[in-house]
């Protein structure tokens, strides 16, 4: 088995990372941090998956909340296979795998998700154990214990954890639990348990007496649960009647605070009615009154203009002979707007005079000069982008032999180049075709004005001697057209306004006072009829007017409140109430004592109930207990064979595991020797025994491999490890993973060790991490 390539989409501190593998020989040098374990782990986890809650929130990305993993591809035998795996940050149940047949791209579902037992007919622990080797391992744990068990199960060919030591120390406390003496022993606890079944049976018997009795007592306490449930009933009755009583005498309250709401609107209404005096009048009819009473207003200043004629005939004269309004000829009104427009124009063609001649010399035409260096640019800079383009597509056609590897890195570099460049050189046409029509627009709005200018230079002159022709018939000489027709329309309005007055004063006086007086006592008649305060007739109307407003307003309020009033009334069927008599403190009390005495009563009943189950399923185990008794006698009887058995089996399990160790250890020692002969001088003697522990035969006797320094431990244990290697992978060679263990090796150790890598990189594929430039094998 053989790993082919790995992608990472996010795991631990790796984002979209992928690594090819060689057949060989992978030697990976990164720096400490760089993670490398992190590498290992997600190479097991493609394999097995995250069985570990503490290795899963260890790898989970902090940036990811969704999901994580990636890819791994393998070869094994003839076939390669690509492993796809995304992991839940939450939970296992959560992960998501896939694998597919590299030559047909299919998914496949023969295997399961466990897919490295399924390839390498190991578990992700005997995993950890056998190809996988960190320097923790080594250093740390070395052969404790705990690998010893594994060698021997691995090498079997089985999963079971239990070792030939736990198979005997099971078989021992057996024989202690048969072992027959006068306190201990399982045949006298039989024995035992036989005596406390037969008293059991006897207790079962009564307690068929028992459940009547409690029975009894239960309909007792359910009587007087009844009773006490009648007398709680009645009290809440009147509780509930008692907050009924409440709520309507505090709804009575708010239905009391309405109707004086209403009374106090009435009130109101009747005060603000005082100026009527009884008399009913409508808006309507004070209007009417307040237009007589201006009608009567305007007969009378026409009346002391009348007495005034002679004054308003003499002012008349004067401004006509003031302003040369000679034979009653003043200006229409058209020929004021015609002249008004004629200022307008002269004033807007000295407004451009002016304008020109403060004019800046910075207002000549804008140049496209810029314009036209910005559009050349980009025409060479899009014309080398078209140059690219085509000659990447050369480079696409080009015979595969004269191709070299980085071929299709320069084709895809010169095509992005290529339109990158167009791109910008037609933004840049674009940009300089805006700036010259932009300059082309701004030189138009600074020729306009000035030939304009020059145009109006005779029809200034012209409309100049128009207006002093005008305005000279009124006796305005000044250049201040604006001011002179100003004054124009200003005499003309009063001489209107004069002359109106003038025609107003010549109405006949008789008719007009005979008016005056009509209305003045029709006015007057009507206001005698209320209570006014006011002093002039219009403030009256006003007042009346006011009151008038405030009836409306109080009446349509009086309204709301009245309905109101009746739809809360109504809501609540508030009636008559009669307030009774009850002490709800007592009433609270008296419920709160029944609620006890009715919990302590149920309390009571569930024991007893309780009590009866438990008689009923002792009762119910009688014929069980009877039947037990009799299996009791047999096992008691049997217990004797059994303990002869066991002592038996002991003994020939002992043999068993002797011969067994023995065919395995064989293999193991060859392969130990053949790594352990490159580290070790020849005149050393080891040993490996049936435990597979490796220990040294000494002039001073055996001596086990902890006794001796941390390197060579280290050395015999990496020895140990490939050997065990060896023996699991007769035929499928898998591949080996190394996390930089030699970290603590001499520079002979490390040589040798480096070539021990490199010879055996033919046989497996190496994967080797290390952190320092002087253990990365080249």
């Amino acid at each position: 088995m053989k790993l082919i390539s790995l992608y990472i989409s996010s795991f631990g501190k790796f984002n979209n990372y992928s690594y090819d593998f060689n057949e060989k020989m992978n030697s990976i040098y990164e720096e400490n941090g760089w993670g490398k374990t992190t590498m290992t782990v997600f190479i097991k986890a493609m394999l097995y998956g995250l069985n570990d809650r503490t290795e899963r929130a260890k790898y989970t990305p902090w940036n990811n909340l969704t999901s994580f993993g990636g890819s791994l591809v393998i070869e094994v035998g003839d076939h390669k296979y690509r492993i796809e795996r995304q992991f839940s940050p939450q939970k296992a149940s959560l992960d998501s795998f896939k694998i597919f047949d590299l030559k047909s791209n299919l998914e496949l579902n023969k295997f399961g998700s466990n897919i490295g037992e399924v390839f390498l007919n190991l578990n992700d622990k005997s995993f950890e154990r056998s190809v996988f080797i960190p320097q923790k391992e080594l250093y740390d744990e070395g052969f404790g214990s705990d690998i010893e068990a594994k060698l021997a199960n691995l090498i079997g060919g089985t999963n079971d954890s239990q070792t030939y030591e736990e198979a005997q120390g099971i078989l021992a406390d057996r024989l202690k639990e048969l072992k027959m003496n006068s306190k201990k022993g399982l045949i006298i606890e039989k024995k035992f348990e036989l005596a406390e079944l037969d008293s059991e049976i006897e207790e079962c018997n009564n307690k068929i007496d028992g459940v009547k009795q409690i029975e009894e007592n239960i309909q007792n306490l359910n009587k007087n649960l009844s009773d006490l449930q009648e007398q709680k009933r009645d009290a809440n009755k009147k509780i509930l009647d008692f907050h009924h009583l409440q709520d309507k005498i505090a709804m009575q309250g708010i239905a009391k605070t309405y109707m004086e709401d209403i009374e106090n609107t009435k009130r109101q209404l009747e005060e603000n009615n005082q100026i009527f005096n009884g008399h009913k009048v409508t808006q309507e009819e004070v209007l009417g009154i307040r237009t007589k009473n201006k009608e009567l207003l305007n007969l009378k200043t026409t009346y002391e203009i009348k007495n005034q004629y002679t004054n308003v005939e003499t002012r008349l004269n004067d401004l006509k002979n003031q302003i040369n309004f000679k034979d009653d000829n003043p200006p229409t009104d058209e020929e004021i707007q015609e002249i008004s427009k004629a200022v307008e124009k002269y004033q807007s063609i000295k407004s451009l005079e002016h304008a020109n001649t403060q004019a800046s010399p910075q207002t000549e035409k804008k140049k496209n000069t810029t314009a036209i260096i910005l559009a050349i640019a980009s025409v060479i800079l899009a014309a080398i982008g078209i140059a690219l383009i085509i000659i990447s597509g050369f480079i696409q056609s080009a015979p595969q032999a004269e191709q070299n590897t980085n071929s299709p890195d320069l084709k895809n570099s010169l095509l992005i180049i290529g339109i990158i460049c167009v791109a910008i050189g037609a933004l840049g046409i674009i940009g300089s075709l805006a700036l010259i029509v932009y300059n082309f627009q701004k030189n138009q709005g600074i020729e306009i004005p000035y030939a304009k200018v020059k145009n109006y230079d005779f029809e200034l002159h012209q409309t100049e001697e128009r207006l002093r022709e005008f305005f000279g018939k009124y006796h305005l000489y000044s250049s201040d057209f604006s001011n002179n027709l100003y004054i124009i329309r200003i005499n003309t309005q009063r001489y209107k306004e004069i002359k109106d007055e003038y025609e107003s004063a010549n109405k006949t006086n008789d008719e007009i006072m005979s008016k005056i007086k009509e209305i003045e006592k029709l006015v007057l008649d009507f206001l005698q009829q209320f209570a006014t305060t006011a002093v002039t007739v219009e403030e009256k109307i006003g007042e009346l007017n006011t009151h008038l407003r405030r009836q409306r307003e109080i009446e349509n309020l009086l309204i709301q409140k009245q309905a109101r009033y009746n739809q809360y009334v109504t809501l609540n069927k508030l009636g008559d109430v009669k307030e009774t008599d009850v002490d709800i403190e007592a009433l609270n009390k008296l419920v709160s004592a029944i609620d006890d005495k009715i919990q302590s009563i149920n309390n009571e009943k569930t024991t007893l109930s309780n009590k009866i189950v438990e008689f009923e399923s002792d009762i119910d185990k009688l014929d069980s207990l009877n039947e037990k008794r009799e299996e009791l006698v047999d096992v008691i009887n049997e217990l004797d064979n059994e303990y002869n058995m066991i002592r038996l089996t002991s003994d020939f399990l002992k043999e068993s595991q002797t011969r067994l160790l023995e065919t395995y250890v064989k293999p193991m020692r060859d392969s130990v020797n053949k790594y352990v002969s490159l580290f070790l001088e020849k005149n050393n003697d080891y040993n490996i025994d049936v435990n597979f522990k490796f220990q040294f035969v000494t002039e001073n006797g055996i001596k086990e491999l902890d006794q001796y320094s941390r390197g060579l431990q280290t050395i015999i244990n990496l020895c140990m490890r490939l050997a065990l290697i060896d023996c699991l992978y007769p035929n499928e060679k898998p591949f080996v993973i190394l996390d930089d263990p030699f970290v603590n090796f001499d520079d002979s150790k490390l040589e040798l060790s480096k070539r021990l890598m490199k010879s055996i990189s033919d046989k497996y594929q190496i994967v080797y991490f290390t952190c320092h430039e002087s253990r990365e094998i080249k």
